[in-house]
């Protein structure tokens, strides 16, 4: 019986530990969330406002993460050491993205940040990184700039 107990305990663990990384993605989410829902959502000309972007971002980030956490506590903790280059280069490109914006303008900081954010994936040959993220730039453009009508410039300073 002794036995039983300790696995049930080990095993419910290990799913705590699988979610957590969701979990605290979420939370962070959720604070961001609350921080965005302070700015105004649309412009009295009906324009996106300043809090627009945050928002979706934010609630994107939430629900992704809780399902990250759902599949975390699925599997379980992860075995052995994890690789440190993921985690490293989706932080970096954030920071790329937002230090290329002002200066390079929209495609290339948009360039910079998804194929820093490709670099996270195992294996991904330099040519997928380069097109891939120009790919990922474009789309973003298309969205943010030409659907949203986010003003910013495509290139080059503001």
């Amino acid at each position: 019986m002794h036995f039983l107990q300790l696995t049930l305990n080990c095993n419910w663990r290990d799913r705590l530990r699988g979610a957590l990384p969701g979990l605290l993605l979420a939370g962070l989410g959720l604070v961001a969330l609350s921080i965005a829902t302070t700015l105004p959502f649309r412009l009295p000309s009906g324009r996106p406002g300043p809090g627009f972007v945050p928002m979706l971002i934010a609630a994107a980030l939430s629900v992704l993460a809780m399902l990250l956490a759902a599949t975390g506590a699925a599997r379980g903790a992860p075995s052995g050491r994890l690789p440190a280059r993921p985690g490293l280069m989706l932080c970096a490109a954030i920071p790329a993205f937002g230090l290329l914006l002002p200066t390079a303008g929209f495609l290339p900081a948009a360039w910079a940040a998804a194929s820093l954010a490709l670099l996270a994936t195992p294996g991904l040959g330099a040519l997928r990184v380069v097109f891939g993220g120009l790919a990922l730039a474009g789309g973003a453009a298309l969205l943010f700039l030409g659907l949203l009508g986010i003003p910013a410039p495509l290139l080059g300073p503001r």
